[in-house]
């Protein structure tokens, strides 16, 4: 059972200076473009390099099978996607204290929906990206120990955070209805088993999901991807837009998958409600802040 506590310390070497040096001594064909902004993320640290470019350097040694897995999963499974996402541009290998490997990849523009949800007119060009993910995964595709797994396998860690919220209140005063989170997830769990595994971001919570005023404007951070059931990927948007748009994005995925589970939507909501419990009780406002959306979109507040 995994229980999130927050983002581990970055390598010490971090720096734009290092930025610089990696750069500049490995790929001098980009050393005119400018050290920008710096992002960190769980597994990455991502600078702007000019315009169009930003490097991924992983924060810890942990991340560094997420950037190989990255760099492979995009030019193959998702060599044929046509919805905004990032592509390798380059890659590099540690120096000046720095032990891993790193790269270069395009910069989408665009603010995460985690501070600013997607307007429910996303939902159609959600769907129909994540139906272009859902390829057939085979044997070898990696299993995400926190995404790949059942519902039943999520149901310990959903019963505790749920003793921890028993009484809380969301960031605007809002209150569970545990009983209304009950009726949720049982219906998750008698709803038809889910038949295939197939590719998945695995993490497209608002911060992994781009807007511009609103509408969707891309899917980033593809290191944890990985053979999931197909309401995975789903149920992590409403934490991220409105629920009419999520009903948008499943009516647009079923018709481009012409995929007949029966049991998608139910299993949707649970997986969600359970990822939504896990975010409330961590020590971050961002993640709080999804999670208290998620729950009234999914109609669980008192």
């Amino acid at each position: 059972m995994i229980r999130d506590s927050g983002p581990p310390p970055a390598h010490p070497a971090i720096s734009p200076e290092l930025a610089r040096a990696l750069v500049d001594q490995q790929l001098p064909g980009l050393a005119h473009l400018e050290i920008g902004e710096r992002f960190d993320g769980w597994d990455m640290v991502v600078y702007r390099l000019g315009e169009d470019l930003s490097l991924r350097l992983p924060r810890v040694e942990a991340a560094v099978g997420s950037l190989a897995r990255e760099s492979r999963l995009l030019s193959t499974v998702g060599a044929g996607w046509t919805f905004p996402h990032p592509r390798i541009v380059e890659s590099g290998v540690g120096q000046d204290g720095y032990p891993w490997p790193w790269a270069v990849v395009s910069w989408l523009p665009g603010r995460a929906a985690d501070a600013a949800p997607l307007d429910a007119s996303s939902g159609a060009e959600l769907g129909r990206a994540f139906a272009q993910v859902h390829s057939p995964a085979g044997d070898d595709a990696w299993f995400n120990p926190e995404q790949s797994i059942t519902l039943t396998e999520r149901a310990e860690n959903l019963e505790w955070a749920l003793r921890r919220l028993a009484g809380a209140e969301g960031p605007s005063a809002e209150r569970l209805d545990l009983a209304a989170v009950g009726d949720v997830w049982d219906e998750a769990l008698d709803a038809p088993a889910p038949r295939d595994v197939v590719w998945s971001h695995a993490d497209p919570h608002g911060s992994n999901l781009l807007g511009v005023d609103g509408r969707f404007a891309g899917v980033i951070d593809w290191g944890k991807m990985a053979g999931c059931e197909r309401a995975v990927d789903l149920s992590f948007l409403y934490t991220a837009m409105p629920a009419a748009g999520v009903d948008d994005a499943v009516a647009a995925y079923r018709e481009a998958t012409d995929c007949d589970d029966g049991g998608l939507e139910r299993r949707m909501r649970g997986i969600a409600v359970a990822k939504c419990a896990s975010w409330a009780v961590l020590d971050r406002p961002l993640n709080i802040a999804m999670a208290w959306r998620g729950f009234g979109e999914l109609g669980v507040l008192v």
